[in-house]
């Protein structure tokens, strides 16, 4: 057998040290490899921990949004407002009295006595503007006298007549008035309940549309925060159903999150997202809470009025009134059936507590 030389042991012994080596630098370099890669991604994938979460602030949104939007359509539609509001019609007779009839009545007796003036014109004047006071009679009687009140317009009206009048004494002027006083004091009484009522429903129709700036506010930040590549200026000018249905509809948010590869950096909705969401809540409930109140409130300033009615006013039409009083009650307790129902002020309540749950299980 041929012996090794010394040079030649010693290449054997390089080589298995090199094929030794070599193996080991095989397994190593993938290890480092993928260690690499993975710090080199992009962003990793949303996580799925985190979908819940934008999806219990979108239904939360969806149900606020149909809360406000119930609200303010029953402020402005409301069928127990606009009921009320037609009492305040001098022609109608649903309070057991017509306001243009009892000063038709009460005027006949003067006119009966005019000799300088037509009647005729007079009495269409004052028509005229009892029919429409707001349209047609302030033109018809604005060359008399420039007056804004009913009453003041009529009394002025006649009053004149007295002056113009031989035949017509102060004493005709002040049965006149003693006739149709007693009408005016109790239309004046109805008609500052409906002001009164008329301006508070409108600063509930402005606190709503707060409510629904701040809602849209969120909306815009969610929207943004989980889609970087959405501007904020970009989407500012559209309305809370349109964000909604483009980007936040929970539905289909559901199965873009289920199906896209979404990717982000840092949170995907906003920080302040369970704070925002139980101010959002608080603020609808108080209006609700409001909404009840001024109605609950007009509804027994009516009921008063109705009551005073029946004892102040003489040969009052009493089964009109209270076919008045009977629809009042029915069309009160519709509208506090449709807040109920409309506002659903539970399933507000129940989305905002399972959005801070889901939110705050998360972090």
């Amino acid at each position: 057998m041929k012996k090794i030389s010394a040079s030649s042991l010693k290449l054997l012994d390089m080589r298995k040290t090199t094929t030794t080596d070599s193996f080991s630098r095989a397994i190593l370099i993938p290890l480092i490899t993928i260690s690499f890669v993975s710090a080199a991604q992009p962003p990793a994938l949303l996580k799925k921990d985190s979908r819940p979460g934008i999806l219990s602030i979108a239904y939360f949104i969806e149900s606020a949004n149909n809360s406000v939007n119930s609200l303010s359509s029953l402020l402005k539609k409301d069928n127990y407002r606009n009921k009320i509001t037609t009492l305040n019609n001098p022609t109608n007779n649903e309070l057991g009295f017509s306001l243009k009839n009892e000063i038709l009545t009460a005027l006949k007796p003067i006119l009966d006595k005019a000799r300088k003036t037509d009647s005729k014109k007079f009495k269409e004047v004052i028509e005229n503007f009892l029919s429409n006071p707001e349209d047609n009679g302030i033109s018809s009687v604005k060359k008399y006298l420039p007056a804004l009140g009913i009453f003041s317009t009529v009394l002025s009206l006649v009053g004149n007549l007295v002056i113009v009048e031989k035949t017509i004494t102060k004493e005709d002027l002040n049965i006149f008035i003693g006739k149709i006083q007693q009408y005016f004091s109790q239309y004046e009484k109805l008609n500052t309940i409906n002001q009164q009522f008329g301006m508070q429903v409108q600063k509930l129709l402005d606190r709503s549309e707060e409510i629904k700036g701040d809602l849209k506010d969120f909306l815009v930040d969610c929207i943004c925060t989980m889609d970087k590549k959405i501007a904020k200026h970009s989407i500012k000018d559209l309305t809370v159903e349109a964000l909604i249905q483009k980007y936040y509809d929970p539905q289909k948010l559901q199965n873009w999150l289920d199906t896209a590869q979404l990717k982000t950096e840092g949170p995907v909705f906003p920080p302040d997202a369970p704070t925002s969401v139980k101010l959002l809540t608080s603020g609808i409930k108080k209006l609700q809470k409001e909404f009840e109140a001024l109605y609950n409130d007009n509804y027994k300033q009516l009921k008063e009025l109705i009551a005073s009615l029946k004892t102040t006013i003489p040969n009052l039409d009493q089964k009109q009134l209270d076919k008045t009083n009977t629809e009042i009650d029915r069309l009160y307790n519709d509208s506090r059936q449709a807040d109920i129902i409309n506002l659903n002020m539970n399933q507000v309540d129940e989305r905002m507590n399972t959005a801070c749950r889901v939110i705050n299980a998360g972090r």
